[in-house]
């Protein structure tokens, strides 16, 4: 992470910044994110991840956010300040005051803004493996990407800790959602499948350009409700974050897949890169 960070509308050192220890989002994990991209110094997707965190932030009932043409500004600010070329952006926006605990800190959320270069990442096979966790389809907040997602990190340590790279996981009713962090497809014959939001899963920014991609090139996308033998039966698997980009998977637990045969997931993934390019998509 770079040295100076967002907080609220001021650019300042990590060093100095202060965030109450009775502030909400601290005590009890009540806040939203988002992850950007950022190719040439530039932001990709801004508004569609803008508008996908309000909307979070209401679910979540968190106000006070900026306006985004503030925020579009700091973040010019901060890239510059930062001199980031290729690498990634995190908005948060934690709530400030709620419960028994509450302090007044002088507005109704705090707002923080961090910048990371792109670190070169060895080529490395996906290896994917079923998690023992649940995600309650039900829930509250299902589908809000909110700051408490310890569920997640649970299942990617868990999975990690048997040698894989991610974990696939399920709800309450046995129905495909996601891996840990981040959204999935698969194909089977010539149809390109993920789980629906109905599943419990985030809409994803990525997930979404997928979509869109498949509409341009003509492919059929099913969104629906799955069992998990959908994907021992797939012929190509790959996920999508902003993180990630498209990962093809290698293996999910004993099934294998052939990844020279990934021809779908691999035109997916170079016409989304060709998408990041593009400084005209806000």
């Amino acid at each position: 992470m770079h040295r100076l960070i967002c907080q609220n509308d001021q650019i300042i050192d990590t060093a100095d910044a202060r965030i109450s220890p009775t502030l909400t989002g601290v005590l009890y994990g009540w806040g939203v994110f988002t992850t950007l991209r950022i190719c040439d110094g530039k932001v990709f997707a801004l508004d569609r991840h803008w508008k996908r965190l309000t909307l979070h932030a209401e679910k979540a009932k968190i106000s006070g956010a900026p306006d985004l043409k503030q925020v579009r500004r700091l973040l010019d600010k901060l890239i510059a300040a930062n001199r980031v070329e290729n690498g990634r952006a995190r908005m948060t926006l934690l709530k400030a005051g709620a419960g028994s605990w509450r302090v007044d800190t002088g507005g109704e959320s705090e707002f923080l803004l961090f910048t990371t270069d792109d670190l070169p990442r060895p080529a490395a096979e996906c290896a994917l493996t079923l998690s023992p966790y649940r995600i309650l389809s039900t829930a509250l907040l299902a589908g809000v990407k909110q700051t408490a997602m310890l569920e997640n990190l649970f299942a990617l340590e868990e999975a990690r800790s048997r040698g894989f790279n991610e974990a696939g996981v399920l709800n309450e009713r046995g129905q495909i959602v996601s891996t840990a962090a981040a959204n999935i497809f698969w194909i089977q014959g010539a149809d390109v499948f993920t789980p629906s939001l109905a599943t419990g899963c985030v809409g994803g920014v990525t997930r979404h350009f997928i979509r869109q991609l498949t509409t341009r090139w003509k492919l059929h996308l099913v969104e629906g409700s799955f069992p998990i033998q959908r994907l021992l039966d797939a012929r190509e698997l790959f996920l999508t974050s902003t993180a990630r980009g498209i990962t093809i998977v290698s293996s999910f637990d004993s099934k294998t897949y052939a990844l020279k045969q990934a021809r779908i997931a691999k035109l997916l993934s170079r016409e989304f890169q060709k998408l990041v390019r593009d400084a005209t998509i806000s």
